[in-house]
């Protein structure tokens, strides 16, 4: 009886083994082609690539995180069966945490750690969408969005404008524009402590009082620029600064003048001069201040050609005219046209621009640029579209 026992125990684990090397091939020969992307996580959680993630979900962030950068996603299925997606992305190096319902709706959302709630357009302060109205006629509302840092709360909204373009709106807690963006421009309003120094500076010495209305900090295609508004006495003056705070634009034009003879000349100008057109006879010169800048305008003559240069209030050239049609102005790399950044971006490297004339000379065109690659300096001209004439090493 033992031994019928014994026999029978033996027999049922070697069944019991069979039964689970069995189990085991299944397992290992199973197809699992349609979850190669999915790993558990954990009781409820599915861990996914943005692959695996529904249509709608997918085609809501290429709508609304154009260049995002994926990071993570799972899928979370509730003990009642209700499935939830968590997706966390980067978009310009800010992380994004956003929960959505199976069928795409957010329900929750963080940006760079701070959560955010969704509203709908009749939630949007009255403010809001009165500066909607006002300066977007025939707008078409997108989303918007609430959320606080350091306990102050502000609203984000996206729109399409009525050229179909999309805009996008950052206002304060009180309903107040704080910054745009649309068609690859981003305007930002300033606090006058905001403002460069440079522009308090030219502020106080340009006007003994004035009254600060408003300030716009504005990048364009990696441009930056400002605009201010400021009230002197009776009059209203907007004016425009580059990213280093001097002045390019202004609609003050009171001028002040002051003559400049042969000898009273900056030593620069005279320099400039003798190098450039030696032998030239001397006509008048005029030193002039404006809102836009100080400026030296000199006329000379030299081959019975009369001549007029412009030069900065330090005595650096600016531009030139004849009266045989000739011009020369002084331009920047951004002046230039496409074709002929992409010739010297590509062709130096390691280019660092010296300087740069618009010649005009009988209505013909030429740009005359002066750069340096490395230890080596050059000379580099272009035509009137851009295209490369010379390029010869100084």
């Amino acid at each position: 009886m033992k031994n019928l026992k014994l026999i029978f125990g033996l027999g049922a684990i070697a069944l019991a083994s069979n039964l689970m090397s069995c189990e085991q091939d299944n397992l290992a020969s199973a197809e699992y082609s349609q979850k190669e992307n999915a790993i558990i996580v954990e009781p409820g959680e599915i861990k996914l690539k943005l692959v695996d993630l529904p249509n709608a979900i997918k085609g809501y962030l290429e709508s609304n995180y154009k260049g995002f950068v994926f990071l993570e996603a799972k899928k979370i299925t509730s003990t009642a069966g209700a499935n939830v997606y968590m997706v966390k992305f980067l978009l310009k190096f800010v992380p994004y945490e956003i929960k959505f319902d199976a069928e795409g709706k957010v329900l929750s959302q963080k940006k760079g750690g701070i959560p955010e709630q969704i509203i709908k357009e009749s939630e949007l302060l009255s403010t809001i969408s009165t500066y909607l109205k006002a300066n977007y006629s025939g707008y078409k509302f997108i989303s918007a969005k609430k959320y606080e840092v350091d306990k102050k709360a502000y609203f984000e909204v996206k729109i399409k404008n009525s050229n179909g373009g999309n805009v996008e709106l950052k206002f304060d807690s009180d309903g107040k524009i704080l910054m745009t963006n649309a068609e690859g421009q981003t305007t930002a309003s300033l606090k006058e402590s905001e403002l460069l120094p440079n522009i308090i500076s030219y502020l106080k010495s340009k006007y003994t009082a004035y009254t600060f209305i408003s300030a716009k900090k504005v990048s364009k295609n990696g441009v930056i620029y400002y605009e201010l508004k400021v009230k002197s006495g009776n009059n209203t003056f907007e004016i425009k600064f580059n990213a280093n705070g001097a002045v390019v634009e202004s609609s003050d034009q009171s001028v002040k003048s002051s003559p400049i003879t042969s000898t009273s000349m900056p030593g620069s100008v005279q320099e400039y001069l003798k190098a450039n057109y030696a032998g030239y006879t001397f006509i008048s010169g005029e030193k002039s201040e404006k809102a836009t800048g100080t400026f030296i305008n000199i006329k000379i003559k030299l081959n019975n050609i009369t001549y007029e240069l412009k030069f900065d209030g330090n005595g650096i050239f600016q531009s030139a005219s004849g009266s045989n049609k000739t011009s020369e102005v002084k331009i920047v790399l951004t002046d230039l046209p496409s074709t002929a950044s992409s010739y010297l971006k590509t062709t130096f490297t390691q280019m660092v621009f010296i300087s740069g004339t618009k010649v005009t000379k009988n209505e013909s065109i030429t740009y005359v640029i002066k750069i340096k690659s490395g230890q080596k300096e050059y000379t580099v001209i272009f035509d009137s579209s851009g295209k490369m004439i010379s390029n010869k090493r100084s």
